[in-house]
């Protein structure tokens, strides 16, 4: 990994810390490539937990390309929401509690994350090479 892609990671990092601290219902959050590799998350999200949701979804993502791919899936379990978005060629993955405002949770993430690519891509654009 260069210093590029160090910063760029750190910045992504910071922007999901921020998501959470716009809504506090997230509990975690994280980025991915559609190859499974880890681009960032944020301070409270476990390796192991980010390692379960990549690897469950490698196969619904590589099943999902028979109908174009996966643009937003979301998942209610028992104790809280997950959100898979695709983000300019990433996976923006959010885990909330059940009273947490989707709308307003994938809206803050939605708008924050782009900014912060375009920014980083002007800044060091050889270094944001996704897929």
């Amino acid at each position: 990994m260069s210093m590029g892609d160090d910063a760029y990671a750190f910045a992504l990092r910071t922007a999901l810390n921020e998501i959470r601290n716009a809504c506090p219902e997230i509990t975690n959050s994280f980025m991915f490539k559609e190859d499974g590799e880890v681009i960032a998350g944020d301070e409270n999200t476990p390796e192991k937990t980010v390692r379960t949701v990549v690897d469950a979804f490698d196969g619904v993502l590589e099943k999902a390309e028979a109908i174009g791919g996966v643009e937003s899936v979301t998942l209610d379990g028992s104790e809280g929401r997950a959100n898979v978005s695709r983000v300019n060629g990433l996976y923006l993955v959010t885990i909330a509690s059940k009273q947490a405002d989707m709308n307003y949770v994938n809206t803050v993430a939605r708008v924050l994350i782009p900014t912060v690519l375009r920014l980083l891509e002007k800044i060091t654009p050889a270094s944001l090479k996704w897929g």
